[in-house]
């Protein structure tokens, strides 16, 4: 995995740059041309939207760019037709998408969460060739929440600004939502089993990490954790820290409340602290 990881680093250009704050700008453009024509047209709008989703039947007659224009559908429109509550649920969704895909970029780098976008919008189509579904974007974009809370799963997040709730958790209940929407849907036919095409592929990417993170999770603390955290109590002993960030030399020592970790994806124990793990130039051997 190690050895993917630096491939996606060393190949970084090809990579989409702000790859979600694309897909949500496109989201949000198709929605207000929705509105638009329907403010004119009910029939002229839903046969706009019918024109962007991802129809067997009508991509193997040659409309290929339903391939791609079906990431482009506002989750809402599958819904309503055009209430002013689902048009302010929609610009929260896609503010969502945008922060998601940031943090991904910043841990993964773009050309890696671009695979793994493309990679779920590919699986997605495919199982809707073979199974005759019109599948539904949205589980694809919620699943890149599954694989940030994977790598940081303790990291917090205020709900309504005020709730402190752990990404594990969030990730928990979005896990529930994937199996609960199956049930809600059973007039989808084969559409409604899309979220687990969209797990397949987080498990694609990320089930390597989810298994070490259950892994410590049930099992606890090691032979080889408790003699580390020794080993850790020694060193601050002797130079007054453990952590001190790469970017800007805080210490755990100035900043006591300060999160500090390391990236993966740097070459050598290059340590962070929260302002800089999502901010800094990966280091390399070269």
């Amino acid at each position: 995995m190690k050895g993917i990881n630096r491939f996606f680093q060393k190949h970084e250009r090809f990579g989409v740059k702000n790859l979600m704050l694309v897909v949500a700008a496109g989201q949000g453009l198709m929605g207000l041309i929705y509105l638009g024509l329907l403010m004119f047209n009910a029939e002229t709008a839903a046969l706009f939207i019918y024109s962007l989703y991802f129809v067997p039947a009508e991509f193997l007659q040659g409309e290929v760019w339903r391939l791609v224009t079906f990431l482009l559908v506002p989750n809402w429109v599958a819904g309503l037709m055009g209430n002013f509550l689902d048009f302010i649920f929609a610009v929260i969704t896609l503010v969502f998408y945008v922060w998601v895909g940031r943090s991904l970029e910043r841990f993964w780098g773009r050309l890696k969460l671009t695979v793994y976008y493309a990679a779920g919008a590919l699986l997605t189509a495919v199982y809707a060739l073979l199974l005759g579904a019109v599948p539904d974007p949205m589980f694809i974009n919620l699943s890149l929440f599954f694989a940030l809370a994977t790598m940081i799963p303790d990291e917090t997040i205020r709900a309504f600004m005020i709730f402190p709730i752990k990404f594990k958790y969030l990730a928990l209940a979005e896990a529930a939502y994937f199996i609960i929407w199956p049930l809600l849907n059973p007039t989808l036919g084969w559409g409604r089993l899309v979220p687990l095409v969209a797990i397949l592929n987080f498990l694609l990417f990320c089930g390597g990490d989810l298994w070490q993170l259950v892994r410590r999770t049930r099992v606890g603390p090691s032979r080889r954790t408790i003699q580390f955290k020794s080993e850790i109590r020694r060193t601050k002993a002797q130079r007054g820290y453990i952590h001190k960030c790469d970017v800007c030399g805080r210490t755990d020592t100035d900043c006591p409340d300060m999160e500090f970790r390391y990236c993966s994806l740097c070459v050598g124990y290059a340590c962070y602290c929260a302002d800089h793990i999502f901010n800094h130039t990966h280091k390399t051997n070269s």
